[in-house]
């Protein structure tokens, strides 16, 4: 079984979704943001604002303990596709000397999603292996979820691992404008346990790769 939620940011409004009842509910941008304490967030990237405020609005703790799991030493893997240089080469300036003296210090600095993996491993106390991957294979993506699984002697899988895709592209990085994309910011968390078969996990990962229907590109 897998329970997906999601988020898209447009402009003063959040709109929230549960992609296993359907239900969905849109708030101000204020109020999502008010679901993080106002210390913590100045200092958060966009992604990580997301991550925060629905792992708050969908009460996540208390849904892992539901389905069994310890939400401190639950394993997190978070799937971006624009983690990279892959985005840069599909999206920036065709010159590419321009592009590179643009973008440079950005990707080097912010543009990397591990920092919403440090955060939901440091805000939660999660002691549980985490990774970040950058990649628009299908195949790698199911794969790095069911390797994080916890095993027992036999080598089934145990407990849940949590996925999560946050993105937050901007009209521009530096100078140069993304003029292929629109800005915009969006999230999801799929709750993957042991059970889920193969088609469930493909199913709750493509529900976060739709959300790059977003990126008009």
């Amino acid at each position: 079984m897998c329970m997906t939620f999601t988020c898209v940011l447009s402009g003063e409004n959040a709109t929230l979704s549960d992609m296993k009842t359907g239900a969905q509910s849109i708030m101000s941008r204020r109020s999502f943001d008010g679901l993080i304490s106002r210390r913590q967030r100045g200092k958060l990237s966009t992604g990580a604002r997301i991550a925060g405020g629905m792992y708050s609005h969908f009460g996540l703790t208390a849904l892992l303990e539901e389905l069994g799991a310890d939400p401190k030493d639950t394993p997190i893997v978070i799937y971006n596709r624009y983690a990279n240089w892959d985005y840069v080469a599909d999206s920036m300036c065709k010159d590419q000397r321009m592009t590179l003296d643009g973008v440079n210090n950005y990707v080097a600095t912010a543009w990397f999603p591990a920092t919403v993996q440090g955060y939901l491993t440091i805000v939660n106390g999660n002691k549980g292996e985490a990774i970040t991957i950058a990649s628009k294979d299908r195949g790698l993506r199911a794969a790095a979820a069911d390797s994080l699984f916890k095993r027992d002697a036999s080598g089934a899988r145990r407990g849940v691992v949590l996925v999560g895709t946050f993105e937050a592209i901007p009209a521009k990085i530096g100078p140069i404008s993304v003029d292929r994309a629109l800005s915009c910011a969006f999230g999801a968390f799929s709750l993957v346990t042991a059970e889920s078969t193969e088609e469930q996990i493909e199913t709750a990962l493509d529900a976060h790769q739709e959300l790059y229907s977003h990126v008009a590109i």
